[in-house]
Order: structure tokens, then sequence, then C-alpha cells
């Protein structure tokens, strides 16, 4: 009888252990009914010795189960989330986890971070592309070759020079049996010279390696990371490119990129093989020489050595650093445009976003929910563009062919309206105290039955703070939206157990 008590007690302690799970008002209740059916099961197992003990056991295990499916049942469940999303809390955290989602799926923003951080450069202000300007359309910016090597003789205002292929394309890249599909762009074999960048592994460039019978590759970081697992041993494997026999020469150091992040491997040419053709120029100036007297020296010289009249067009020398900082400077015209529109409805008053608080801790409150959800919303639209919209070119001729040929300018230039306009219309529909969302939408007045009469949707705040009113009629001597601030004596209506009642 002495081994029954203990584990009578046994079990006791167990039901006091689960009922922690229990909500504390419906805490004392649950403990009684599983102390009941405790006390009729002990009574009905002293019948049966062999098993009783362990059965009993297991019994009381299961008021875990049961505590769990009382906290966590499906109305006090339903009812928490449905309390849950109308509150600014929820909303913040959705838009940061949106956010989050996003640099996540671009692998870390790499195209944010490389306009955002200093470009992996040497003196990056002295590093400048040379293209033409007033030109129709972005294909029309390129120079031909035999310019390039006009400069490189003169050499009066650059250090160095070198000419690229400036459409990158898909090359068929094999290494060692392992295949990858890449970027590629012809470069010449001076361009890293130019850029000041060190490899990481390997060599950039060596006098004869554009000579070569063998193409000589580069390859960018990412591209040995990602598809060939930054095996150190690269440069021996056996490689090659779009059907033609290859060497792997280097790796570049992590964030070069040049021109355009979609490039992985660099195609080492000579100059004969951009003989005749139009191509992408990018030099090293020398120190302390002004953007504009390198632009006249470098039209001078062509015009001396060819004759040719630059009337309606003319050379553009555009710091590199510059240029990639250039989208983020037509994003924020678009947003300052954008903020223009908008800020008419804003203080028109209209909208009636007011806050109904006395204190100024409320109204603090409220304008800084107001601020953060649209400055997430704006840094969500511009990472979405800046990382998964297509551009055609990285580098374009200039600032009037960004504006007219920028898909993703475009596309962040109607986002930003769409998104502080459903700001705006957010913060309208969210209570003017406790900032959740406004629920029970009931339809007041009648149409057309007195022409100075209200019709429109009554909206009412959870917690009982009070009523918005939204008229259908947009008229003068009406105000199309109206918050009306209810006192205690409503607290009764909105209490949880109304609510219930009312949601079922």
């Amino acid at each position: 009888m002495k081994d029954w008590l203990n584990i009578f007690r046994q079990c006791q302690l167990i039901l006091r252990i689960a009922s922690w799970i229990v909500p504390r008002a419906a805490r004392a209740e649950w403990r009684k009914e599983w102390e009941a059916e405790l006390a009729y099961a002990w009574r009905v197992s002293q019948t049966n010795e062999a098993s009783a003990r362990k059965r009993l056991r297991w019994r009381c295990c299961g008021a875990f189960l049961d505590a769990a499916w009382y906290r966590c049942n499906r109305e006090d469940l339903r009812h928490t989330s449905r309390n849950w999303v109308q509150t600014p809390a929820f909303l913040l955290l959705a838009l940061t986890s949106a956010l989050l989602s996003f640099a996540v799926a671009s692998g870390n923003l790499p195209r944010m971070r490389s306009i955002l951080l200093r470009p992996p450069y040497g003196d990056p202000q002295r590093i400048a592309t040379i293209s033409r300007t007033g030109v129709i359309n972005s294909a029309e910016w390129v120079v031909p070759y035999s310019w390039v090597e006009i400069w490189r003789r003169q050499a009066q205002t650059l250090e160095a020079v070198a000419a690229y292929r400036w459409k990158p394309q898909e090359s068929a890249l094999m290494i060692a049996g392992r295949y990858a599909k890449v970027g590629s762009v012809r470069v010449e074999d001076n361009l890293f010279q130019v850029f000041g960048v060190r490899p990481l592994l390997g060599r950039t460039s060596e006098p004869g390696d554009a000579h070569g019978s063998n193409n000589s590759l580069v390859l960018s970081y990412e591209t040995w990371r990602r598809h060939f697992s930054s095996d150190p041993n690269i440069l021996q494997k056996r490689t090659t490119i779009d059907g033609q026999e290859a060497s792997v020469i280097g790796v570049l150091p992590q964030r070069f990129w040049f021109p355009s992040e979609d490039v992985g491997v660099w195609w080492l040419g000579n100059r004969r093989s951009f003989s005749g053709d139009a191509v992408g120029v990018v030099a090293r100036l020398k120190p302390q020489l002004t953007d504009r007297w390198v632009e006249w020296a470098l039209q001078r010289d062509i015009t001396n050595a060819e004759g040719e009249r630059f009337g309606d067009s003319s050379l553009q020398v555009w710091p590199v650093q510059d240029r990639i900082r250039q989208p983020l400077i037509f994003y924020a015209l678009a947003l300052c445009i954008a903020l223009l529109v908008i800020t008419p409805v804003f203080w028109s008053g209209r909208l009636n976003l007011r806050p109904q608080c006395a204190e100024v801790v409320g109204a603090c409150r409220w304008w800084s929910f107001f601020g953060t959800k649209s400055f997430l919303l704006l840094l969500i639209l511009l990472t979405a563009v800046v990382e998964f919209t297509a551009e055609p070119y990285v580098f374009p001729s200039g600032k009037a062919t960004f504006i007219v040929e920028s898909v993703s300018l475009w596309i962040f230039s109607i986002g930003c309206l769409f998104v502080l306009w459903w700001s705006l219309a957010d913060q309208q529909s969210r209570c003017r105290v406790c900032l959740r969302k406004l629920v029970l939408p009931a339809h007041i007045g009648r149409s057309g039955c007195l022409l100075l009469g209200w019709v429109g949707t009554e909206l009412a705040c959870p917690e009982g703070h009070g009523l918005l009113h939204v008229t259908e009629t947009d008229v003068c001597w009406l105000d199309p939206t109206q918050w009306t601030r209810l006192d205690e004596s409503w607290a009764s209506l909105f209490s949880e157990k109304s609510e219930t009642e009312v949601f079922g």
C-alpha cells in the first residue's frame, strides 16, 4: 500500500508540473478535473497489480498533451493571431522579413554592396571610362579601337589605357570536367594594370599571354567559388572555353567586377583581335588633371591624327566610381519627384492623419511608425529593383541615355508612388491611439436620399479607442474622413467577451 501512495504522489507532482502550461485563469479548474480523473484511475488500477503502475504514470504524462492543447487550442490561437496581425509590430516584422528574404535570395546583396562600398580598385577617382556623348542610343557610345592606339602613343594625359568588348556574352567554360555557363568579356591584357588590382591566385597577365596560341583566362572570385568550389589547383587544370583550348592564369579578389556583375571570365586579347572594332575604353588619368581638361586633350589628339570633327558629339571622361554610383542619384531624384506628387495630398488634410493623442509620446509613436514603415517599403523596393532587374549595360554613355533606357529607374519611379500611397492608406485605416488596424466595417446612410446627409463606411478600433468615418461622396462641405474618440463608457462593448461573441 505504501508503494501505491508513492506512485499516487508522483502522479500528483506530474499533474502539478503540467498545469503550469495551462493559462492561469483556467489552471485551477483544469487541475481539479485531472486530479479527479487520477483518483478514479488509481482506485481502478489497484485491482490489477501486473502493469497498473506503468499505465498510471503514462496516463498522467498524457496531461502534458492536454495542457498544451488547452494552451494552444484553435479558438484561442485564432483569436491571438487575429489580434496580433492588427498590431503595428506585425507589419514592421513582416516588412523586415521581406527585406531579409530579398537579401538571402540575391546572395547577400552583391549589387547594392558594389554601389555603396568603395570599389576594389587602386585610387578609383583616377580611373575613368572614355566614351562618346550626344549619341542616340547606348550602342553608339563606344569608340574606334584606332583611337585607343593614338591615345596610347601620345601618353600626355593618360598613365595607361585599355580597351574591352563593351558587350559581355555567355560562354561555356569547362575546367577539369566541370561545366559552367558564365558571362565573359574580351579585354586587353593591360586592363588589370589600369585598375591596379592584384590577383588572389596566380597572375593577371604577362607579356605574351594575349599573343600566345593558348587562350588566357582570368576568373572572378564568384565564378571560382560557386562553380569550381574554390579549387586552389585550378591553374593547373585542363580548360576549354566555347570549345577552344584555354588556360586559367589567375583568380581576381572578391568584389572586383568590370564592366558588369555578370562577368565571370575575362578573356585576354591582343591588339589584332580588337583591330577595326568599336570598343569600350577605360584609362588611368595622370595626377592633378581635371576631367574636362583631359576630354579636351583627347579630342585634340584625335582631331590632329585623323581629322575627326566633334560637332554634335564629344568625348566624355567619367570616373568609374561616379558611374557606379550614378543610379543612386537618379533613384533619389525619382523619390523626390514622388514625394512632391504625394505631399499635396498629405498636407491637404483630406486623409485626416493627425494622431488623436495629447501626449508627445503618442504623437511621436504615430509618426515614427509611419516613417519606419515607409522607409522599409522604399528600401524593399530599391533592393528588389537593384538586385533583380536586369540592365542592358552597366556603364551607359551618359545621364540622358540612362534616364531613357533604364528599366529599373522607371520601375522604381512608379513603385515609389505606389509604395507611398499604400503607406498613407494603411496609416489612415489605423487607430489614432494604439495604431491597430481598424475592424468591423459598417455602411452608414443611404446614397441619394439627402444631399447634405453623410453616407460612408464606419470602422472601429479593436480596443475601443474610437471610430473612423470614411465618406463615399467627395464634396467640399463634408470631411472625407473623420475620427471620433470614444470615452471609457464604450469599453465594455470592446471587451474580450464581446469580441468573441461578435467574431464567433
